[in-house]
């Protein structure tokens, strides 16, 4: 008798512990799968802010700045503001605001200094960089 009730405990216990291994593991799976779509969800939103900026600033040399890209430059950094920490989105908002004022000033014919032009395309870069560390891609030297 005392073997059976050994048995049947042995077996429930069984059952018990391989169900938990289980929800660990689906846990687990669903944490990996929510960072992967957040990974993907930001690299797409990156690529946008980014093609955003060199499509106003075609429009900026052409003299036919519609401001279309302004709008898209804008909604893409909405969306990093929600994406990505405040290490990310900051820097990415002060670009979007020193991009379209440039730009604009560009497409006047107001006149641009060289160095701005090279002083935003350095903090395009910077913020490349933060982009792909955000997204643990390693930066070039």
């Amino acid at each position: 008798m005392d073997s059976v009730i050994v048995g049947v405990i042995g077996t429930l216990l069984g059952v018990l512990i391989g169900g938990f291994l289980q929800q660990a593991q689906a846990s687990r799976t669903r944490r990996w799968q929510q960072a992967d779509a957040l990974s993907t969800a930001k690299r797409r939103v990156y690529t946008e802010f980014l093609r955003a900026i060199s499509a106003s600033y075609a429009q900026a040399l052409s003299g036919q700045r519609t401001r279309s890209e302004d709008a898209n430059l804008l909604a893409a950094t909405a969306e990093i503001e929600i994406l990505s920490g405040g290490e990310v989105a900051e820097p990415a908002r002060d670009l979007a605001d020193t991009v379209m004022r440039v730009h604009a000033r560009i497409a006047d014919g107001a006149g641009v200094a060289e160095s701005a032009v090279e002083d935003v395309d350095r903090q395009r870069h910077r913020v490349i960089d933060l982009f792909k560390a955000d997204l643990g891609i390693k930066a070039r030297p």
